[in-house]
C-alpha cells in the first residue's frame, strides 16, 4: 500500500508553509488612508505574494483579484468617490510627498507586472482616470535575485505601499515592519532555492531565480482566493 506524501504545515494567516512564514510577529498597522489592492490573477499564483502580505500588515486595507473591474460594485463606487487616488507613475502624477500630512482617503494600488498593469488600466478607464501619485524610491527592490524588476526604482507592492504610507503619514517607522517581513520571506526563499531541496529550475545554469518557484515538487503556490476584502 502506497503511503501519502507528507503535507507541510501551513501558516493559517499568510497561507505560506510555516518554514517560509514571516508574519508571526507582524501586527497590522493603522493608517488614515485605506489601501485597495487590485491584483492581477497571475500575481496570486506566485509563492511570495507581496500583495497578500500587504493586506495582513495593514488594518485599513482590502485586496481584490481580477482584470476587469468595470462591473465590480465596490471598485466602481470607490473610483467615483472624491478623495480616491491611484499609486502609479505617469503624465500628471504628483509626487507622493506633495500629499504628506494630507493623505488621500483611498489609495488604489495595482499589483501586477508593468505590462500587466498597463493592460489592466486600459481595461479600467475609471481607475486609470484617478488622480495619480508617484513614488521616488529611496532604496532598491527587496526581491533581489528572486525576481528581476524592469528598471531601477521599481518596487514590489508591499514596499511601494509602505513607502507611500510612510511618506503620506509622515511616519515611515510605523510601516517598516511590513518591509522587514517581506525581506525575511525573500531571504528564506532564496536560501531554499540555493539549498539541497532546490527544484531543477534553480540548479546551476538557470538564468534567474523566480519568485513563483518553490523548493521541490510540493512547493506551495501561495494565496489564491478570487476576492479578498478586509471589510
Amino acid at each position: 500500500m502506497l503511503s501519502s506524501p507528507a503535507v507541510r504545515s501551513t501558516c493559517p494567516r499568510c497561507l505560506r508553509p510555516t518554514d517560509f512564514c514571516a508574519c508571526a510577529a507582524l501586527r497590522p498597522a493603522p493608517s488614515r488612508t485605506r489601501v485597495v489592492i487590485l491584483q492581477h490573477p497571475r500575481e496570486a499564483r506566485l509563492a511570495i505574494c507581496s500583495a497578500w502580505l500587504t493586506r495582513l500588515a495593514l488594518e485599513n486595507a482590502e485586496i481584490h483579484r481580477g482584470f476587469d473591474f468595470s462591473r465590480h460594485p465596490r471598485i466602481a463606487a470607490l473610483a467615483a468617490e472624491a478623495g480616491t487616488a491611484l499609486l502609479y507613475p505617469g503624465d500628471g502624477a504628483a509626487p507622493i510627498a506633495s500629499r504628506a500630512g494630507d493623505p488621500p482617503r483611498v489609495l488604489v494600488v495595482v499589483d501586477a507586472t508593468w505590462p500587466q498593469a498597463t493592460k489592466m488600466l486600459r481595461a479600467n478607464p475609471a481607475i486609470a482616470a484617478l488622480p495619480r501619485l508617484a513614488l521616488s524610491p529611496t532604496r532598491p527592490s527587496g526581491y533581489g535575485e528572486l525576481r528581476r524588476e524592469p528598471a531601477d526604482g521599481h518596487l514590489p507592492t508591499i514596499e511601494a505601499v509602505a513607502e507611500a504610507l510612510g511618506t503620506l503619514e509622515r511616519d515611515p517607522a510605523r510601516f517598516a515592519p511590513m518591509v522587514d517581513a517581506f525581506r525575511t520571506t525573500v531571504a528564506k526563499q532564496l536560501a531554499c532555492a540555493r539549498g539541497p531541496r532546490r527544484s531543477p529550475r534553480h540548479r546551476p545554469g538557470a538564468r534567474a531565480l523566480v519568485a513563483g518557484a518553490g523548493c521541490g515538487p510540493d512547493a506551495d503556490p501561495g494565496p489564491g482566493r478570487d476576492d479578498r476584502d478586509a471589510g
